[in-house]
């Protein structure tokens, strides 16, 4: 039976680690040597943690009357339901006093639909 230490104990442990900071939101991470491959897994996995990690809102749910799932499409509306979304998601929100807002958004009119249109409450900027 092959003991679990022979497995691993082949493997490049780095042995050099430099963190180089580019600017005040960016810093290259410098890990050497690596396993072929491990470059890409372990990028991946800081990327993930960053990510999850950064403070900030987000538009987390959208309620459209009419509207029954995302691959519908709204009459006289140009765009369907999934291109609204993904412009919704790139929406920058600040939420100043809570952790969550509900926001509305009502046209009347015809034309474009944008940010401005959208009613903010009290402790939200957009």
């Amino acid at each position: 039976m092959t003991d679990n230490y022979d497995i691993i104990k082949d493997f490049l442990i780095p042995t050099e680690i430099v963190v180089e900071e580019i600017s005040s939101t960016r810093t290259k991470i410098f890990l050497e040597p690596l396993e072929q491959g491990f470059g890409h897994t372990l990028g991946n996995a800081l990327r993930r943690i960053m990510l999850s990690s950064m403070p900030g809102t987000a538009v987390s749910e959208v309620k459209i009357n009419g509207v029954l799932h995302e691959y519908s499409t709204i009459e006289g509306v140009q765009e369907d339901v999934i291109d609204i979304l993904l412009n919704l998601k790139e929406l920058s929100v600040i939420v100043l006093e809570s952790e969550e807002a509900e926001l509305k958004l009502k046209k009347g009119a015809k034309g474009e639909v944008t940010a401005a249109d959208i009613v903010v409450s009290t402790g939200v900027e957009i």
